[in-house]
């Protein structure tokens, strides 16, 4: 507790700040979103450090992947997104609304293409969609939680089925992610992050050429399946 309340949001304001305040100004002029994307990395990267966090990678080279694609992960902690972020090439991410709505740092995710979603209306749901074909069909890849939501004991909720609506209609193959660790490091509900490790396994890209809407319950099984694979059992799994 002591530790994220006296270093990590402390670091984590400032330096976001001021490399808000100087890289914002530097994307107008040089048109280029890379120089900020790596100052956002860096500033994550070392509040992980301050925390305690440890990140380790396996399996595929999201890097390697062919794009654009779909990353899609298990979602348990509200770290997921900047784990994802720290670890993946350039990527859009979907967020909530709200957070676009904040100065400067909602400035910037819109510059970065990130996706605002208002999960609770329909019209927004849709939009934010059509916004993520938009950005694979401009070669820029996506990076979701198709639970929706944050799971409260680690055990997959159910997928979603935008992600991969998205995926086939661009043709872009869908990365499974899963993320090990979430839940012990910071878990829903939790405003505290504790010092652990966070683990991201990367499956084989599953392919989507040739694939349409009668596929996608398919390729949701299969996303899913992989995903789970390398998921510990929950106690209530083990007891259930």
């Amino acid at each position: 507790m002591l530790r994220t309340l006296l270093l990590v949001l402390p670091f984590t304001l400032v330096a976001a700040l001021l490399g808000l305040v100087v890289m914002i100004p530097v994307t107008w002029v040089v048109r280029d979103i890379g120089p900020i994307y790596a100052v956002a990395r860096a500033v994550l990267r070392m509040a992980f450090r301050l925390a305690g966090v440890r990140i380790e990678t396996h399996g595929a080279d999201p890097w390697s992947t062919p794009q654009p694609c779909v990353f899609v992960a298990n979602h348990a902690s509200n770290l997921d997104p900047p784990l994802v972020f720290v670890c993946l090439p350039r990527v859009a991410i979907m967020g909530k609304a709200i957070v676009f709505r904040w100065p400067l740092f909602g400035y910037a995710l819109k510059m970065a293409e990130f996706i605002p979603v208002d999960r609770g209306r329909a019209e927004s749901r849709r939009r934010a969609l059509e916004a993520g074909a938009d950005r694979l069909k401009r070669g820029i890849s996506l990076a979701l939680f198709p639970e929706g939501t944050r799971s409260p004991d680690g055990n997959l909720l159910p997928f979603r089925p935008g992600a991969f609506s998205m995926a086939i209609e661009a043709q872009a193959p869908v990365v499974p992610i899963t993320i090990v660790g979430g839940r012990e490091v910071m878990a829903k509900g939790h405003p505290w992050i504790r010092p652990g490790l966070l683990k991201l396994l990367f499956h084989p890209p599953v392919p989507t050429r040739g694939l349409g809407p009668a596929d996608r319950a398919e390729l949701v099984g299969r996303v899913r399946e992989a995903i789970a694979s390398a998921l510990p059992l929950s106690p209530t799994a083990r007891s259930s």
